[in-house]
C-alpha cells in the first residue's frame, strides 16, 4: 500500500515543526524502538483510512515522533483506529471502519499479522486467559447485534465462538476470570454495565448505572468506576429551543464483591462529562461546557469546584503527576499537552497524528 499524498504532507509538516527546534538535541532520533514512552493513537481524517501513531520518548526532551507505524512498515495502517490494546509483546491496533486488528510488535511497530473476520466495528479489547475479547457493535442502528469477538492470542485467528451481549457494548476490561463491559449505547442509548463469567460459560450478570457509561477503571482495592456520559442534549424550535432530551453524567462506584453500586456522583443538569483517568486513589474528569479536567478523591462524595484548563480536548490520561491530554484537529496535525498537575503549567507540547485520541504508556 502506497503512502497517499496527504499522509506523506502531514509527514513532512511534522518534520517540519521537529526540525524548527531551538535545540538539536531536541530533534527526535528514529530508533525503531519505542519502549519506555507515550503512545499516542490518531484516528485520521474520516473516511481516509489514514490514522496513524506517534511516539514521544518518557523524559519529554523532543518533539514526538509521528507516523512510526508507516515509517516502520513503509504502509499505512489503512484505517480509523478505534483504540490499541496491548499484551507483553504486542499491539492490537483495532480499526474501526475497515473491521480489521493489525497485529504488531509492541516495541517495534513491525507488523504482524492482521486479523480481518469476524469483526463488525470492532471497538475495544481485552485479555484474558490467552485470548483477546473485542467488543463488537454490529450495525450501529441495530440494538440487537453487539457481541464480543474472541481471538486466540496464540495463533492471533479469531474464533467461531462470539459472546451476544446488549446495545451499544463499548469499554471492555477483565479481573479474575470475568469481563466488563460498558454499554454505551452506539447511536442510541444504554444504562448498563455486563458482567461476563468466563469460568461460568459465559453467563452475563447486568449492573443498571446511569445513561451512556463509557470509561471504565478498576480503583486501587479492585472495585469498579464508571463514568456516565448521559445522554446528549437535543432541543426544540424556535424561539425557545426547550430541552427534549437530557439526562446528566454520573460517576459510579461498583463493589465487585457483590456486584452493587455503593456511592453514584451526578453532575448537574445539562453538564457533561467525558475522560476519566485514576491514579492512586485520585480520579480525573474533563467536561467540555468548562474545558477543564477536574479531580476528586475516590472517597468524596461531591464533585470538584476548581480544575486545569486544557481547551477542548479528544484523549486524556495521567502519570507520575502530570496531565496528558490531546487538542485535536482532523484537518491539521494535532497536538499532545502535558500539564504539571502541581503547578497547572504546561511543561511540555508537540505536533502528533490527524484526530489524535487515545494516550498509551509504553
Amino acid at each position: 500500500m502506497k503512502i497517499t499524498k496527504s499522509i506523506f504532507k502531514l509527514f513532512i509538516i511534522s518534520l517540519v515543526f521537529t526540525s524548527c527546534s531551538n535545540n538539536d538535541e531536541e530533534f527526535p532520533e528514529i530508533t525503531g524502538n519505542y519502549k519506555d514512552g507515550i503512545i499516542v493513537s490518531a484516528e485520521g481524517g474520516f473516511g481516509n483510512k489514514d490514522g496513524s501513531i506517534s511516539y514521544v520518548n518518557e523524559n519529554l526532551n523532543r518533539l514526538a515522533t509521528n507516523f512510526i507505524y508507516t515509517g516502520v512498515n513503509n504502509a499505512q495502517l489503512g484505517g480509523l483506529i478505534q483504540s490499541i490494546s496491548f499484551t507483553d509483546t504486542e499491539a492490537y491496533i483495532i480499526l474501526n471502519d475497515v473491521n480489521t486488528i493489525v497485529v504488531a510488535d509492541r516495541y517495534t511497530f513491525e507488523k504482524i499479522t492482521e486479523i480481518n473476520t469476524g469483526l463488525n466495528n470492532p471497538r475495544y479489547m481485552a485479555t484474558a486467559n490467552g485470548k483477546g475479547y473485542i467488543t463488537n457493535w454490529g450495525n450501529p442502528s441495530d440494538t440487537t447485534d453487539d457481541y464480543l469477538g474472541v481471538i486466540d492470542l496464540a495463533t492471533n485467528t479469531i474464533e467461531s465462538t462470539t459472546i451476544s451481549l446488549d446495545n451499544g457494548v463499548e469499554r471492555i476490561l477483565a479481573k479474575d476470570n470475568k469481563l466488563y463491559v460498558s454499554h454505551k449505547g452506539a447511536w442510541s442509548s444504554n444504562n448498563i454495565i455486563s458482567i461476563v463469567d468466563l469460568a461460568a460459560n459465559n453467563t452475563v450478570e447486568k449492573i443498571i448505572v446511569k445513561d451512556n457509561p463509557d470509561e471504565l477503571i478498576f480503583d486501587v482495592s479492585g472495585n469498579l468506576i464508571v463514568l456516565s456520559e448521559g445522554k446528549p442534549l437535543t432541543y426544540g424550535g424556535a424561539p425557545d429551543y426547550a430541552v427534549l432530551t437530557n439526562t446528566t453524567s454520573s460517576i459510579s462506584f461498583i463493589n465487585l464483591s457483590n456486584n452493587t453500586i455503593t456511592k453514584e456522583i451526578e453532575f448537574s443538569d445539562n453538564e457533561r462529562a467525558s475522560q476519566m483517568s485514576y491514579v492512586n486513589g485520585e480520579i480525573y474528569y474533563y467536561m467540555g461546557s468548562e474545558q477543564k479536567v477536574f479531580t476528586i478523591n475516590e472517597n468524596d462524595t461531591t464533585l470538584a469546584t476548581d480544575g486545569i484548563a486544557t481547551g477542548n480536548i479528544y484523549g486524556m490520561s495521567v502519570k507520575d503527576n502530570k496531565l496528558f491530554t490531546t487538542s485535536y484537529s482532523f484537518t491539521a496535525l494535532s497536538k499532545l499537552i502535558v500539564t504539571d498537575l502541581s503547578t497547572k503549567e504546561v511543561v511540555y507540547s508537540s505536533p502528533v497524528g490527524l484526530g489524535a485520541s487515545k494516550i498509551y504508556f509504553n
